[in-house]
């Protein structure tokens, strides 16, 4: 009988811990579905939020997000080359059907549904956009779009969906999913260059992927307070700066970072003649005006489709000389000096 009853303990230890981890997950799961039908029927504001969210999510709940003012989002401006990025890019059209656009102004969100099925109506995030912004070419204008931005990164992690935010200056090449590490909670790119005397120059892909788990609301929302307590602070123009310079919240929060190689997400602060085999996606960055980004990334675009179309002809091994950036040359002055 002991030999049983011994046999017995082993089977059913197991099994009860089985048990108990199902149970948490249902809760879990349980518990996020509660929220979301709790938010939907008593914030009508999170509705549309919410109901797009749902639509435009893949299988792990990752979503694309990506901002746009109606500096950005006009006849031929920015948001038009960015999605005929998706169009021209290697395996990347589909993820237009991923792609959520959030709208700081009514004028944005008139024009970004003429163009793209996920739009989201700037009433959604109104508290944070209502403020007048900034003129396009004011030195604040980068910092408060930035600062908005946490905003919503905040409210869609806690709505647990895994985020790929994405500028609007950047084109989709290539799936950059490779480069994700779906274990980390921050995946990104960056480049620091050291200027001299202990200065150093961020330079950053434009793009990455953010997990969505128990660690990084408390991340968001201490980064956000960190604007708080120092408000002439310009480190929340850049995660890349932040991560730098505020170590110590990603060491509190215990987030993970899995640094992308730099090649993989490229821009315009370092160009090199084999960018378009190497880059994932291209960045408009070390360039500050509007028009003389769209006029660039035009160039990088129709360079794209010219070397997939030697690429196909089993032209590989020809080059093709860069012929960008143009206008933006006259704007390469460091971002952070």
């Amino acid at each position: 009988m002991r030999i049983f009853r011994t046999r017995k303990c082993v089977y059913v230890l197991p099994l009860t811990a089985f048990l108990i981890v199902l149970i948490m997950f249902f809760l879990q799961h349980h518990n996020l579905e509660t929220v979301t039908t709790t938010q939907t029927k008593y914030d009508p504001e999170k509705q549309e939020l919410i109901q797009v969210l749902k639509k435009a999510a893949m299988e792990d709940r990752t979503v694309i997000l990506t901002m746009v003012d109606e500096s950005h989002a006009r006849p031929g401006s920015m948001l038009e080359v960015f999605l005929q990025s998706f169009e021209y890019g290697h395996g990347t059209r589909r993820f237009l059907n991923h792609l959520v656009i959030i709208t700081m102004d009514q004028q944005a969100f008139r024009y970004c549904r003429l163009l793209h099925q996920h739009c989201i109506h700037p009433a959604t995030f109104q508290p944070y956009f209502s403020a007048r912004r900034p003129s396009v070419t004011s030195p604040d204008h980068t910092v408060l779009f930035s600062w908005r931005r946490n905003h919503v990164l905040i409210q869609v992690i806690e709505l647990g969906y895994n985020i790929i935010f994405t500028e609007t200056d950047v084109l989709w090449l290539k799936s950059p999913l490779v480069n994700f590490h779906p274990q980390y909670e921050l995946s990104i790119s960056c480049n620091f260059v050291n200027v001299g005397e202990g200065a150093f120059s961020v330079q950053e892909g434009g793009i990455f992927f953010m997990k969505a788990n128990y660690v990084t609301p408390g991340f968001l929302q201490d980064w956000k307070l960190t604007k708080i307590l120092h408000p002439n602070s310009t480190v929340d123009e850049s995660m890349c700066a932040t991560l730098e310079l505020h170590k110590d919240l990603v060491d509190i929060n215990g987030v993970r970072v899995h640094r992308i190689d730099t090649n993989h997400f490229g821009g315009f602060c370092q160009t090199y003649n084999d960018m378009l085999e190497d880059a994932y996606t291209i960045h408009a960055n070390c360039c500050y005006d509007l028009e003389s980004k769209v006029h660039d990334l035009k160039i990088v675009l129709d360079d794209w489709i010219r070397f997939r179309n030697r690429v196909s002809k089993s032209n590989a091994t020809e080059k093709i000389a860069l012929r960008w950036p143009q206008k933006c040359t006259e704007h390469t002055a460091l971002e952070f000096s």
